[in-house]
């Protein structure tokens, strides 16, 4: 008897998203006896099953496994045309080998989401109230607080909040997920993760690319929604955030929401926006910005003078996501007349493209005296993972069709990530109107952008 399995829907297929991260993650699951029966790509070009295939290896530079393919089907759809869903719900009613499971991933722009999930619910593909019936929201939901208040409120006409998992793929990430296990399993760290022992915490993900093949979306977005607003945050909350009871996923996101309702604004440096010189077509002005610096504050007993700085862009000088955490300053008294200063300690957290953990600590020089040098520890997570590390979309799916929500935002937690974005926005704009230019212009291959106009 042939094994029952659930049902996939990736909805905007044939984008850059569906075909360089989501068929991936499946590809490379699949080698785990992968428990979709079906997975029906879902787009609004005019193909079949062989030619979306062909369009995906295409894209993404690779060969579709015989076991995928056979799972594969195509089904063309406008967003909005009630028919074609139907025709959808005909086609997946003769599957002979389903349990009633259904993941409906939406790989679509925002203003989307609603259409698309009305449409469902119209159709009977999806059911409200069923728990085997789970929408799968990609990053941004929505474009500004206002417009994911609005889709919340429509959604919930068609949706219970626990049918609704909203994706942040770098939570599935490898080295995000561990970053509680180096902050709770570890006392060298877990007893001096606190502003008294550490002055700041950088938080960057910067890479070589432009826009290019992106710039429509990205034109609208900007570096602050589709990075700060998401990413950053979430890796900002599981840094700062206190304890929780547990790891499951209530307690984990309360401590999150927490943590985020006491971050603000650095009073004294006020957040850079910047945009590489050349974005867009030639001819084409735009204040988007392509890079987002800024300074933030935790106002909790944990974290007095700690200094969270946030930072991402596009066009520069090197391909880099990692957490830094800086110390503070030490010194060594030999003898109360004789003070040996020691540079501070580092902790990395390396998320790309190196995943691992660096330590910097000092050592004494060796010899007859006290000099002292900084030296490094370095643990490769990478390393001991033969072949490809894990896809962050197979845990994400995973935990999707699981019910298991730990690594997915829920709205309220949303609702917070979205005022800190918009308040890094005012405020880089009122510092942009001050000097008369904002976004502040600069060259690719720039490590990092200053306020006043210059790049390092």
């Amino acid at each position: 008897m042939e094994k029952k399995g659930a049902l996939l829907f990736i909805f905007g297929a044939t984008g850059d998203l569906a075909t360089r991260k989501i068929l991936p993650a499946l590809q490379q699951w699949d080698g785990e006896d992968l428990p979709f029966a079906r997975i029906w790509c879902i787009g609004r070009r005019s193909l079949d099953t062989r030619g979306y295939c062909r369009l995906v290896e295409k894209k993404g530079g690779y060969h579709l496994s015989e076991p995928l393919r056979t799972r594969i089907g195509y089904h063309r759809l406008e967003f909005d045309d009630p028919w074609a869903y139907a025709d959808l719900r005909d086609r997946c009613d003769t599957e002979p080998a389903v349990d009633g499971r259904r993941l409906f991933f939406l790989a679509v722009k925002p203003e989307a989401f609603v259409t698309i999930a009305t449409r469902l619910h119209q159709a009977g593909l999806f059911v409200s109230g069923d728990s085997n019936h789970r929408l799968l929201f990609e990053k941004p939901f929505g474009e500004s607080r206002t417009s994911a208040e609005e889709i919340q409120a429509r959604l919930m006409t068609l949706a219970d909040e626990e049918q609704v998992y909203r994706i942040d793929h770098y939570l599935g990430k490898e080295m995000i997920r561990n970053v509680l296990a180096i902050r709770f399993a570890n006392r060298i760290f877990s007893e001096s993760w606190n502003g008294r022992a550490i002055e700041t915490v950088e938080i960057s993900s910067i890479e070589t690319a432009g826009a290019e093949e992106r710039f429509e979306y990205y034109d609208r977005a900007g570096a602050i929604n589709d990075m700060v607003q998401s990413h950053l945050l979430q890796m900002l909350a599981l840094v700062a955030m206190a304890a929780p009871d547990n790891f499951e996923a209530e307690p984990v996101r309360r401590r999150k929401i927490d943590i985020l309702h006491h971050v603000g604004l650095a009073p004294d440096r006020p957040p850079v926006l910047g945009q590489y010189r050349g974005y867009g077509p030639e001819g084409f002005a735009s204040t988007t910005e392509t890079y987002v610096e800024a300074a933030l504050r935790v106002d909790t007993g944990q974290w007095p003078d700690t200094v969270f700085v946030l930072r991402t862009g596009k066009k520069m000088g090197e391909k880099r996501t990692e957490i830094r955490l800086r110390y503070r300053p030490n010194s060594m008294c030999l003898n109360c007349s004789e003070v040996v200063t020691a540079e501070a300690n580092e902790l990395v957290i390396e998320v790309y493209p190196r995943e691992g953990v660096l330590f910097r600590f000092n050592s004494k020089v060796p010899g007859y005296g006290y000099a002292l040098e900084p030296v490094l520890a370095r643990y490769c997570h990478s390393c001991r993972v033969e072949g490809d590390m894990p896809e962050a979309y197979v845990k994400l799916l995973k935990d999707a069709l699981a019910g298991d929500k730990t690594l997915f935002a829920g709205f309220a937690e949303l609702l917070v990530q979205w005022r800190i974005a918009d308040r890094i926005r005012g405020a880089a704009r009122i510092r942009g109107a001050a000097r008369g230019q904002s976004p502040v212009i600069y060259e690719p291959g720039a490590m990092t952008v200053s306020g006043e106009g210059g790049a390092g």
